[in-house]
């Protein structure tokens, strides 16, 4: 049975990736290769902290898939209105609102 992926796994995913609580695609893909660039163990092959940067790689990659599989898995509009809001930044924020006031009212 596969693990349902949580609130709280999406927002440990973003803070691993270092994004903000709005963030694009090109942002998270943009934040995963500079972390993975920065803490891939190959660059640490002599470093005795090699296991650790080997854990930090790992984190890494899990939480970019929890945060690619988010996204993929998210409704997107291409309605006319709704790709107008896009350029305002609205629709973005709309739907974050309704996700989180999913959370929040599923735990009431």
């Amino acid at each position: 049975m596969k693990k349902l992926i949580t609130f709280q796994d999406i927002e440990d995913a973003r803070k691993i990736l270092d994004l903000q609580k709005t963030a694009s695609i090109e942002d998270v893909k943009n934040n995963y290769r500079r972390l993975l660039l920065e803490f891939h163990p190959d660059r640490h092959n002599n470093s005795p902290d090699k296991k650790i940067f080997e854990e930090k790689s790992k984190e890494i990659n899990n939480a970019y898939k929890i945060i690619m599989n988010y996204c993929m898995k998210y409704s997107i509009s291409f309605d006319a209105d709704k790709v107008k809001d896009v350029e305002d930044g609205e629709y973005l924020q709309d739907q974050q609102r309704r996700f989180y006031d999913g959370w929040v009212s599923s735990k009431e």
